[in-house]
């Protein structure tokens, strides 16, 4: 493990595209020891932890149900990369703007990354020089 992980952008982040996704009374109530931080609202909730060598997004949707394990990543930037471009798409949709991804999806994979399957649905990707994401 490394040294704590500071969670002020990825709070500022929650704090700012929640609302604008319509999620009422948005928090960051605590961040715990050992790299645990939730951020949750009034009908949804993320809480992104270590497990070992990865870091894992478990939510809790608008009717309660947990779930666990709903994405995991090699390192803490890629996780923040992942959740900020999930808030801001949603509140994208939700304002009624421009979609993004269709011009990125246009641009294809990066040659350079692998994507080997797990299982039906679940790709590990490697770039150069074993890094996994």
């Amino acid at each position: 493990m490394s040294d704590r992980v500071d969670f002020a952008r990825l709070s500022t982040s929650w704090l700012h595209w929640a609302p604008l996704t319509g999620l009422t009374n948005a928090r960051v109530p605590d961040q715990h020891p050992d790299d645990e931080i939730r951020f949750t609202s009034d009908d949804y909730a993320v809480h992104v932890r270590r497990n070992e060598d990865w870091w894992v997004l478990d939510t809790i949707d608008d009717r309660g149900q947990l779930q666990t394990d709903t994405a995991k990543f090699t390192t803490y930037p890629l996780l923040e990369r992942y959740l900020i471009w999930q808030w801001a798409s949603a509140a994208r949709n939700v304002l009624r703007l421009p979609i993004i991804g269709p011009e990125l999806y246009e641009l294809g994979h990066n040659p350079d990354v692998q994507f080997l399957p797990i299982k039906e649905g679940i790709y590990q990707l490697r770039a150069p020089g074993g890094a996994r994401y």
